[in-house]
Formats: C-alpha cells, structure tokens, sequence
C-alpha cells in the first residue's frame, strides 16, 4: 500500500530510493544492504552493512514560491497549464482528483507553500572495502549530484533530490571494547515538497454571464468608486 500524507509519502520514496542496494567481498558475491528509519537497537538487526535514514530539517523554499492564485482541476483539459491541478501534494495523482470529482465540476484549490525537507542518510560498514563500495554507488547511481530527481508514488510527482555533500563520520565499535572502527559515512540530501494553503474545494462551471456592467452613483464629489476609464 503507498503511504499517503505530507512526510508519510515522501519517507517512503526516499526509503524506496535507497533500498535494494548490495555489496560484495570474497565471502558472499551479493551482500544486501538494509534500511532503517532509525539507528538499529536490536543487536539482531545490525547486520553490517546497513543505511539508516533520518529527516532533521524543513525550511520554507522562497524562490520557489508563486503569486497567490487559484488552481483548477478540470476533466476536459481545457484550463491553461499555469492553472491547471494535476495532484494534490502527497496524497493523490490526477486519477485521484478524477475520482474526486461530482458531477460536470471543478476542483479549486489555492497555491501550495514550496519547502524543503533535508534528509541525513548514514552508511555503516565494518569493513573498508564494503565502505568504498557504498560511496561509489550512493554517488554515481543513487543521489548523483547532477540531476537528482526522485518519484513520488503517492502523488505521481517527480521531485528535485538533490545531494548537498557528505562527510566522513567514522565510529569506534563499543561492541569490541573500541578496538574496531565501524566506517561510516552522512549524506545530506534536499527535497523538494508541498503544503496546500486551503482544503480542496468543488466548484461548478457558471451558467450565466451578466453582459450589464453597472458602477453605483454617488452625487458627491469624491466619489470612492472608480469610474470604467480607471478599471481600464
């Protein structure tokens, strides 16, 4: 099932995008890498190599965000691009907002606040070799640093995924009395996400259009209503 919801959808996909990685060694041809939420507790989880995942920041993305406007979703596709609602952030694509629809109407919604969420993804290895593998791997295939693009399930979108840099953070294992290191590497990547400033509202087409343009008469001389030459 895919999580759905600000956060929930967007854990998911970095999950998602980190998973299934393998390295190897003169042991085992495919040692598989697991993915935790949180640095393993159970001794039974720690099993070397492994990645864990954790979002420590949220910041409000300025340049990013639009005028205040109105965006529709329409049926037919006759609405401009610019206007156009093809999801609603985190929890449903367009055939969500299909099924959502009553009738011959609209959705409306008003435009949605750009953020960023900065991930730290933690690589743990007990051995060197392991530990260039990983690097190689999260660098060139998984957060390359050009063109970093990650795909949402929940809401069909592809967001910008972007690997800020990462750093050199070795342990030393307590499990052996601190005689062995645990190699271990941060990355800080960004994302790009959305919050909606209104709920998704149902509107309906007008069926009427008045062709009268009438300003109200006021005698006195400050008129506070502006006349049609000063609309126009």
């Amino acid at each position: 099932m895919t999580a759905v919801g600000l956060f929930f959808a967007e854990d998911a996909a970095v999950k998602q995008r980190f998973s299934g990685l393998t390295v190897t060694d003169d042991r085992k041809a495919q040692r598989p890498v697991k993915v935790f939420f949180r640095y393993p507790e159970v001794e039974t989880e720690k099993d070397y190599p492994f990645i864990t995942i954790e979002q420590v920041g949220l910041s409000h993305a300025r340049e990013l965000q639009l005028s205040e406007s109105f965006y529709y979703y329409d049926q037919h596709d006759t609405l401009p691009p610019s206007e156009s609602l093809a999801y609603w952030p985190s929890e449903m694509d367009e055939a969500g907002l299909a099924a959502t629809v009553v009738g011959p109407g609209y959705l409306r919604s008003d435009s949605f606040i750009p953020i960023y969420l900065t991930y730290q993804v933690s690589t743990y290895c007990r051995s060197a070799i392991h530990d260039r593998q990983l690097v190689s791997k999260m660098i060139r295939y998984v957060v390359p640093f050009r063109r970093g693009s990650i795909l949402v399930d929940a809401d069909g979108t592809a967001r910008r995924f972007d690997l800020l840099g990462w750093t050199n953070s070795d342990l030393l294992d307590i499990e052996t009395g601190y005689r062995k290191r645990i190699f271990r590497k941060v990355f800080t990547i960004q994302m790009t996400a959305e919050i909606p400033q209104s709920e998704l509202e149902a509107v309906q087409r007008s069926t009427h259009v008045s062709k009268d343009l009438q300003v109200p008469h006021d005698p006195s001389p400050f008129n506070p209503y502006p006349t049609i030459s000063e609309v126009f």
